[in-house]
């Protein structure tokens, strides 16, 4: 368990995003959308009708809920160098043409 509060009032942070961006997928039924995350389509249901006050007290464990699906270059590059510098990177750079 993460010990610095600002790590945990990251988790929590991060954790409350991701929930609200899966429960605003739930409520408009983008099934496609959810089924990329694993989701089952009753833990869809239970998830848009969760109240905000629920989706809160869920947020704030230790543990990110959040799974990051980068490529590892781009992983280690937003690890080491901010998530912002790796995009900004990326979106400078051309496009690899297909072989």
């Amino acid at each position: 368990m993460p010990k610095s509060p600002e790590l945990l009032r990251d988790i929590h942070e991060t954790n409350l995003m991701y929930l609200l961006l899966l429960q605003r997928l739930a409520r408009a039924g983008d099934t496609s959308a959810l089924a990329g995350r694993q989701l089952s389509p009753q833990a869809g249901e239970w998830l848009a009708a969760l109240p905000a006050a629920d989706l809160v007290k869920l947020a704030r464990c230790s543990v990110l809920l959040a799974q990051l699906s980068l490529p590892p270059d781009l992983l280690l590059s937003a690890l080491s160098q901010g998530m912002d510098a790796t995009l900004a990177a990326q979106a400078r750079s051309p496009a690899p043409t297909p072989p």
